[in-house]
């Protein structure tokens, strides 16, 4: 119907003028903040004030991950009396971020309704960002960087355009940027506006490449490349197969470029939009077909690599860092369909995880099957493994069986599929299923040591046959500055750590740009000390 509003703008243009919630942190205690979306640049940002110049902080929507309704992080537990006040429904966190360790925002708003308005809006544009045409996505973030810098009167300068070259990694002369800023400067202001940035923009990309000479051959007239033009770039540059079928072309341009103005038999692309292509996830080498599951999945299970992850609760190394839930569904969402639990006693009859013998915190056992039910098929359907290790007594062990089967009911896999069977079911047939790995190991037998690296060799080490194993510090032979590191002593050498981190004790900061990576080195790295010491 002309003249009425769509639900979702009118959600989209409140949040755009900003509700007033609690932003709860780490690291104090919670704050009013008003809270808004930026749509130009596709950006949740709070501040104190409403005018949101200069706002305290700000995320991404595209590197938001998920939405929850509820109290479910950190941030609420560290300030329970706070977090007591707000009622659930009225709260909700994002956890967003590029590295493997995400942040969160955790936010109160002043009503269920607020919190409604926040979740739907907010899942609505992450998709809507997702799914957004590469060109409109590079606006966005060129706009982005362009408010960084602008001045007061909407306008950026020759200076702030060399502190911006370093993020777009363009190295150009001083005199070679000079004359192209005065190129696009035609009033002669010494300070450009928004559009102009954009045209500065693409003069520095096509300068720094000496190969657009070469594409400029897939556009005669210079400003526009044909459909023709770029089935002939398809074939003689990329050996695409899509350059054999111009109606497939046809479909692809209009659909990279979303622009109603050119969807028509024979789209084209702007010079600068074809170089924006070749940047863009839509030119990348992976077959997107494959996105999809095309091999024969009927086979027995044994018959097909399983994607796998080691010590899977952890969030860093396997000495200091923090176990946490927040691993296990970074590796489901990534496609790990074996997943490992390092279960131990816990003082309540209830297992913990963690890296037994070692200063990696605890989680709960029970909070960590809920997690795994939760996420276990989010990004695909076939069967997830759960790798067990358990150090559990008997008694232990049957209260992690029962609370499994109340959990993951009859995703649990009990008894054979088919009581005939003469080989392994296949992850077709086990679908939505969650299997159980688990081994019983002979008395005296343990799986919790490790592997230590010592003078580019390598040997077993179980840190409860150790003389003693803790923290000490060193003193910087440089700076004189004492350091910890983590020691282990045996009857005949003393081991010692490089670098010792106290992850654990670290609380994390959302408005701290600084992330922990995910080690890629399961092993841990130790130094030798022949001589005698003491503790």
């Amino acid at each position: 119907m002309n003249g009425i509003i769509p639900e979702m703008e009118q959600i989209i243009s409140q949040l755009e003028r900003g509700t007033v919630v609690t932003k709860f942190f780490t690291r104090k205690r919670p704050e009013k903040k008003t809270l808004m979306i930026r749509r130009e640049t596709r950006q949740i940002v709070w501040s104190r004030s409403t005018t949101f110049r200069p706002f305290d902080g700000s995320v991404e929507i595209r590197e938001v991950k998920e939405i929850k309704v509820g109290k479910q992080s950190k941030d609420f537990e560290k300030w329970p009396e706070d977090a007591k006040k707000m009622e659930n429904l009225r709260c909700f966190v994002i956890s967003y971020g590029s590295e493997f360790r995400l942040k969160t925002l955790s936010i109160s708003a002043l009503s269920e309704k607020e919190c409604e308005l926040w979740v739907k809006g907010l899942r609505h544009l992450v998709q809507d960002t997702i799914n957004a045409p590469y060109p409109l996505q590079v606006e966005r973030w060129l706009r982005k960087e362009f408010y960084i810098m602008e001045s007061s009167r909407e306008t950026i300068t020759m200076k702030d355009i060399k502190a911006f070259l370093p993020r777009i990694n363009c190295k150009i002369a001083t005199s070679r940027l000079r004359e192209l800023f005065k190129e696009v400067d035609t009033k002669n202001r010494n300070e450009l506006g928004f559009d102009d940035f954009i045209i500065l923009y693409h003069k520095l990309i096509f300068d720094q490449n000496v190969k657009w000479n070469k594409l400029s051959s897939y556009c005669q007239t210079g400003q526009t490349v044909t459909l023709q033009e770029f089935q002939n770039f398809l074939i003689t540059e990329q050996q695409d197969d899509l350059g054999n079928n111009e109606l497939e072309i046809s479909r692809f341009i209009r659909e990279y470029l979303q622009d109603p103005q050119r969807d028509i038999q024979e789209p084209y692309f702007t010079f600068s939009e074809f170089i924006d292509f070749l940047f863009s996830k839509q030119n990348g080498i992976w077959n997107q077909k494959f996105n999809q599951v095309s091999q024969d999945m009927t086979l027995p299970l044994a018959y097909y690599w399983i994607a796998s992850s080691h010590n899977t609760y952890l969030m860093g190394d396997q000495i200091s860092s923090e176990s946490s839930c927040q691993a296990y569904v970074r590796a489901l969402r990534a496609g790990c369909r074996c997943i490992e639990l390092d279960c131990w006693d816990g003082p309540d009859g209830m297992p913990f995880i963690f890296h037994g013998h070692t200063l990696t915190t605890k989680i709960k056992f029970l909070d960590v099957i809920k997690t795994i039910k939760e996420y276990a098929f989010a990004t695909s359907e076939y069967p997830v493994v759960l790798s067990i290790e358990d150090n559990c007594t008997l008694t232990q062990q049957r209260k992690m069986a029962t609370t499994m089967q109340e959990v993951f009911g009859d995703m649990l896999l009990v008894q054979p599929v088919d009581k005939n069977e003469t080989c392994l079911p296949s992850p077709y047939v086990l679908r939505r299923r969650i299997l159980l790995k688990h081994k019983k190991l002979p008395d005296g037998v343990d799986e919790s040591s490790f592997l230590v690296r010592n003078d580019e060799s390598r040997q077993e080490m179980d840190l409860r046959n150790t003389v003693k194993n803790g923290i000490l510090y060193l003193e910087d032979p440089i700076d004189r500055e004492w350091n910890p590191h983590f020691f282990v002593l045996t009857q005949q050498k003393l081991f010692y750590t490089d670098t010792f981190s106290r992850t654990q004790e670290t609380e994390h900061d959302d408005d701290d740009e600084n992330s922990i990576r995910r080690s890629s080195d399961d092993s841990l790295v130790l130094n030798q000390i022949n001589e005698q010491v003491w503790f």
